[in-house]
């Protein structure tokens, strides 16, 4: 769960980050959908974002919420910031919300059961054991990540809440996969090909393998079997390490392939995420462990590995140097370590080590000896604030923090940290933190807990999981049966964020191809191209092979293709505001090329496997005067 934790986070952070290029666009009162009808429009609907219109605060709304998915994932205040992603991304997606596509829905999902989960048990600040000690921090890692284990020794979580999330995978996968009851997916098998035929999603490399009929068939098949079978696989009590391993796997690849072929978005990635809460403790116990033990490493860290024996002794001097450093064992040490207390070790001549206590009758590790034991009895002189021992030497300073990165498993930004412009920046840094002790000691106390935090299970908490589960069921047998969801109830869906739809190409699959043409007439008659991201380009009548690489990126596409509904009339009238504002103010334009008026030409050709040319129909959209 602890990896899932992290992967989300930093999903939610790429996701803010690219909704960031089109704050203006997309998310202003100047944009394409101002706040005034995202509020009239969306009854039971809340968003923070309802607040202002502005740019100003748009972008404020959006770091606030990458400071939120910043804090789970480092595990601060877990679950508080677990509820507050929910809220946020609720917030941005209920603002705008024809900028959505599938992935949003299954990331807003998992986000609303991550609140369920014990995210914040494993690798997190919340459960860094005697962070704020003043005398050792201990972690008993032998090559592995047994760190993965609670207390008990048990790497197993399982609560109502948990069933409930395997519940809401189960039903997103069935669902999609009997919803596509066409001959197209059931009978012919040709629904691939058919998607990958049409212009508006298809890829490049999709559309190059469009014709390779045989191949295309059997991966129908296969996507309809392991959408049936594979949340099974996921919870399999048979071989059952190997088996839910295998179903991540399984899950990461099939959406990768669709990826590679249909533009997606970031349905490509998110299943795969959210599925890695289903890794099982074998993955990291066994598999992790053997792979890692083979992988194909550089010399000088395969050396360091070899040579590396018992335990990683760390001395810090200071409060915040010790969690600063105790933080980033944490996360990236895996092998045995301890980190002392210089001054604390330095009083007491005859305390021991980890390995001492685990090799009783034997000689104590090579430095550490000589340190307590010298005449001065300093682990670090005076003017450090720490040092490593690792296969019997000792590195102190700037040069001993290179080393631990060496020793973990980011070994790679150890040269990077050595390279002379580097170098002095991260000197000034740890200068800084030493002549800051007491100030940053009292952040730091704020920062990490005096003890643990706990993940507790509620009976409340508990049965709401199980309430919510059995009415999102009760939403998609709506879907599937075509029976309305009662009245009294209704609101609950849309209110919580927990209404959905998984007819991904079902029943049938896209069997036309669709593409529009926004030509305009500027003050001086001449015919421009008013195509979001294509304004300098020449108008182009002809059919495009791939429709779906016009687009400047996937969430234009997702607006765009919501044009050509008809029940959509106020969206297109808003996008013609728009795009006359874009031309004719803000100073791009001289006034004799300001836009007068532009039209929307929506083009449309059904798709035939047997290779006959199709009938191209037309018919204007919308025909926008800007004065």
């Amino acid at each position: 769960m602890a990896l899932f934790r992290v992967m989300f986070g930093v999903l939610i952070i790429a996701d803010l980050w690219f909704r960031s290029y089109y704050i203006h666009e997309h998310y202003s009162d100047i944009g394409v959908w101002p706040l005034m009808n995202a509020v009239s429009e969306n009854r039971y609907s809340f968003s923070f974002h309802y607040i202002s219109g502005s740019y100003g605060f748009q972008a404020f709304m959006m770091l606030l919420a990458a400071f939120c998915a910043f804090c789970s994932i480092i595990g601060w205040h877990t679950r508080f910031f677990v509820v507050m992603n929910w809220l946020m991304l609720c917030s941005i997606q209920n603002r705008n919300p024809y900028l959505l596509d599938g992935g949003d829905e299954y990331i807003r999902m998992f986000s609303f059961w991550a609140m369920f989960l014990p995210l914040g048990e494993r690798f997190s600040i919340d459960s860094m054991p005697h962070a704020r000690s003043k005398h050792s921090i201990t972690n008993t890692n032998n090559g592995g990540c047994n760190n993965m284990k609670g207390s008990d020794g048990s790497s197993y979580y399982l609560s109502l809440g948990t069933f409930s999330t395997w519940g809401q995978f189960t039903i997103i996968y069935m669902f999609t996969a009997y919803l596509k009851w066409g001959e197209e997916w059931t009978k012919d098998l040709t629904a691939t090909q058919y998607a990958l035929k049409s212009s508006q999603i298809a890829r490049p490399f999709g559309y190059a393998i469009s014709d390779y009929t045989l191949l295309l068939k059997f991966l129908t098949w296969g996507v309809l079997w392991f959408e049936k079978l594979g949340p099974f696989m996921a919870v399999s009590p048979f071989w059952s390490g190997p088996m839910k391993s295998l179903a991540v796997l399984g899950f990461w690849l099939m959406h990768i392939g669709f990826g590679a072929c249909i533009a997606l978005g970031q349905f490509v990635v998110v299943p795969g995420v959210c599925s890695l809460v289903f890794l099982p403790g074998w993955f990291w116990e066994v598999l992790v462990p053997y792979v890692r033990a083979r992988l194909p490493l550089p010399k000088a860290y395969r050396l360091m590995r070899t040579r590396q024996q018992g335990t990683i002794i760390i001395h810090t001097r200071g409060e915040t140097m010790r969690k600063v450093v105790a933080t980033f064992c944490m996360f990236f040490v895996w092998d045995k370590y301890e980190i002392v207390d210089a001054d604390v070790a330095s009083r007491d001549p005859f305390r021991k080590t980890a390995d001492d206590l685990a090799n009783k009758g034997k000689m104590p590790v090579d430095g550490i000896t000589l340190d307590i034991h010298s005449e001065t009895k300093q682990i670090l002189h005076d003017n450090e604030t720490f040092s490593i021992e690792y296969h019997g030497k000792r590195v102190s300073g700037y040069n001993g923090a290179a080393a631990l990165v060496e020793t973990s498993c980011v070994w790679f930004l150890s040269s990077l940290m050595r390279h002379r412009r580097v170098r002095p920046v991260l000197t000034t840094v740890g200068h800084a933190l030493a002549a800051l002790e007491s100030k940053s000691s009292i952040f730091s106390n704020w920062i990490y807990p005096a003890t643990p935090r706990k993940f507790s299970k509620s009976i409340l908490v508990e049965i709401a999981s199980i309430l919510f589960l059995f009415y999102i069921l009760n939403w998609n047998l709506g879907t599937f049966f075509r029976y309305p969801i009662q009245p009294d109830i209704f609101w609950i869906g849309p209110t919580f964020k927990v209404d959905q739809y998984w007819g991904m190409f079902a029943p049938h699959p896209p069997m036309s191809s669709g593409w529009m043409v926004m030509d305009g007439q500027n003050a001086m008659g001449e015919l421009v191209n008013v195509f979001p991201g294509h304004e300098h380009d020449p108008v182009d009548y002809t059919r495009p092979e791939v429709f779906s690489s016009y687009f400047p990126s996937q969430r234009w596409s997702q607006f765009l293709q919501c044009l050509p509904d008809q029940r959509l009339a106020d969206l297109r009238l808003q996008f013609g505001r728009f795009v006359c504002r874009e031309w004719n103010f803000w100073g791009r334009n001289p006034p004799e090329k300001f836009l007068k008026s532009f039209k929307i030409t929506y083009y449309r050709a059904d798709t035939h496997l047997d290779g006959k040319e199709a009938e191209i129909q037309s018919g204007v959209l919308w025909d926008h005067q800007c004065y």
